[in-house]
């Protein structure tokens, strides 16, 4: 089948499409999430998304690419829930604006801790024998519980409770020590 050639004027969009969708695939669960905690309900939150992935879209051609774009993007998810917020204020569950913009820059601020948390977590993860990393992946594996992990290997499940509890002291005491060290450097 033969495909015609896409006209010039596409061809920008084409590329700032591609840019948006690899940025925003990247960051939309941290989005979420920074807007989920600025509102009182998982609706509100899911709402607000959307308003804030079709707000960031259409703003896509204001973003300066040599800014962060989880930071540019939370401004956006900001205005989106103070205008969500003005439209839904007769629910006395919302916060006052000052400690909403209080929270907001708090999460901003521990945005980096959290991402220096989480490449912590695959490296120390790494390090664990190849028993712990097993019953690490089958318990977090997707369905999983802890009733299953004790089937899969054979062993009552408060001796797979106990060893998931030092599997994460291990991980835990590793993840501090590996983001100490990083910071200091």
């Amino acid at each position: 089948m033969a495909t015609t050639p896409e006209p010039q004027s596409l061809k920008p969009w084409i590329a700032d499409a591609g840019s948006f969708v690899q940025l925003f695939s990247v960051h939309q669960r941290s989005i979420h999430a920074y807007i989920s905690t600025l509102v009182p309900g998982a609706a509100d939150a899911d709402d607000i998304m959307q308003e804030t992935s079709l707000a960031l879209w259409q703003k896509f051609s204001e973003f300066d690419p040599q800014r962060d774009f989880f930071r540019w993007a939370c401004g956006v998810a900001y205005i989106a829930v103070l205008r969500y917020r003005r439209s839904a204020a007769k629910d006395k569950l919302w916060f006052n604006e000052e400690l909403l913009e209080l929270i907001s820059s708090d999460l901003l601020e521990r945005k980096d801790t959290r991402e220096l948390r989480r490449q912590a977590l695959s490296k120390c993860i790494k390090k664990l024998d190849s028993r712990e990393r097993r019953f690490i992946d089958a318990r977090y594996s997707a369905g999983s519980s802890v009733e299953r992990v004790a089937q899969e290997f054979g062993r009552p499940a408060n001796a797979v409770y106990r060893a998931l509890s030092r599997i994460r002291d291990k991980l835990f005491d590793c993840i501090t020590r590996t983001v100490s060290q990083e910071t200091r450097e």
